[in-house]
């Protein structure tokens, strides 16, 4: 299960570990995923650093040699080896741009991550808590959360898990996605239960070190929330980012065809422009 030791955490939040912890707090470019004792860090959707737990109190650093500039760095044991670390960022980002993954997908999925996490004011109702989850020969969940509508907010509710898929512009996969969905679906068969205690401890490890950027009162109801383990209750929700509403890639009427269609949302987002997406100020949609 994907979870940090006691000491990973204290280590983080009050230990020589800490600093690290602010340059993620301070830096909205950066995404911190919690993994099996280790910990990735994201910038542009790239890793920037992998740490691993070794033993209590020394952490190795791995970075793709592309990425580090071939550079050799000593695990993280006390405050020196940590500055030492955070003053190679800035290289390690320069890196990223250069030789990292250009994919905007990628790239969208961290900025989902910020929008729904990090901007309070915001207030959204979906939470995102982890990435790239592994839904055995089906593939990956591109990333897991859960929605916790407004209305009737309150503390110690129940809420559905959401398996978000990211298409970005004209992905091919994108004619059949009702199909990768259906696979999905299946794969979460008997695991729904595991997913969603998985997704639960990360949500419980992230609050306690401070990865989600909302009021004390909505961060205190967060932590008593529980996530449901009933397969009926997930939602499966397609993000198309600048998908060119003038394309026939996508056929919605395959998603509705589905037996589990009422769990599927479908959410068009970016930035990319067409006249049919532009609204008149005199539009009631405006």
């Amino acid at each position: 299960m994907r979870k940090l030791s006691s000491s990973f955490i204290q280590d983080l939040k009050s230990g020589f570990l800490s600093a690290l912890m602010d340059q993620v707090h301070r830096d909205r470019d950066l995404d911190l995923e919690i993994r099996d004792n280790y910990l990735n860090i994201y910038f542009k959707g790239n890793s920037l650093l992998k740490l691993d737990e070794v033993r209590s109190g020394q952490y190795r650093v791995d970075i793709h040699p592309k990425l580090s500039g071939n550079a050799q760095f000593q695990d993280l044991v006390d405050e020196a080896s940590v500055q030492a670390f955070l003053a190679q960022i800035p290289r390690i980002k320069e890196n990223i741009i250069r030789y990292g993954k250009s994919s905007l997908e990628i790239e969208y999925e961290q900025m989902i991550i910020r929008a729904n996490n990090y901007e309070p004011r915001n207030n959204s109702e979906y939470f995102i808590v982890d990435r790239q989850v592994v839904a055995g020969k089906a593939g990956r969940f591109d990333l897991t959360g859960f929605y916790w509508p407004r209305a009737g907010r309150r503390s110690n509710q129940v809420v559905p898990v959401c398996l978000f898929e990211v298409k970005f512009a004209l992905n091919q996969d994108i004619q059949e996605v009702h199909g990768q969905l259906e696979r999905y679906y299946q794969a979460i068969g008997e695991r729904s239960q595991e997913i969603a205690a998985a997704a639960q401890t990360i949500l419980r490890q992230k609050l306690e070190l401070g990865l989600f950027n909302h009021s004390p009162e909505q961060l205190a109801a967060l932590s008593t929330l529980t996530l449901s383990p009933a397969l009926a209750d997930y939602q499966l929700i397609l993000i198309l980012v600048d998908y060119n509403p003038n394309s026939r890639l996508f056929d919605p009427t395959r998603l509705a065809e589905l037996p589990f269609a009422n769990q599927i949302r479908v959410l068009r987002t970016g930035f990319a422009m067409w006249g049919s997406n532009l609204l008149p100020a005199n539009s009631p949609d405006a």
